[in-house]
């Protein structure tokens, strides 16, 4: 659209010059003609960019779509692997408790041998 505006910019500026060095009507004839030529190379200008806007916006799309997908994947692995640490560490403290438990016992019994012995 710049590009665009630019090329509006400098045919009007062109128009001008024209209009000031040769007033003349064969002058002004030569102006008519180009402006449907202008004209028609702005239009093709215009095809251009927007068919490159589109080819951007869609190649945009697709490398959002696959780094979404990417990090979407990336959090499931990670979602697993706390998802499995929390369970082996739920599954270690089973384990200290019960052999907490185990030594308590075993304390238990060897306090009650030495008393008994003793």
């Amino acid at each position: 659209m710049d590009e665009i505006g630019f090329l509006k910019k400098l045919h009007e500026e062109e128009l001008r010059d024209l209009e000031v060095s040769a007033p003349s009507p064969a002058g002004l004839a030569e102006v008519e003609v180009c402006k449907p030529e202008l004209t028609a190379a702005l239009r093709e200008i215009r095809t251009q960019y927007e068919s490159i806007a589109v080819k951007n916006l869609q190649e945009a799309e697709e490398w959002y779509k696959s780094k979404f997908a990417d990090l979407s994947d990336a959090a499931n692995r990670n979602h697993e692997a706390l998802r499995l640490a929390k369970q082996e560490m739920n599954e270690s403290r089973r384990q200290i408790q019960s052999l907490t438990c185990e030594v308590d016992g075993l304390k238990g019994v060897v306090r009650a041998e030495e008393c008994f012995l003793g």
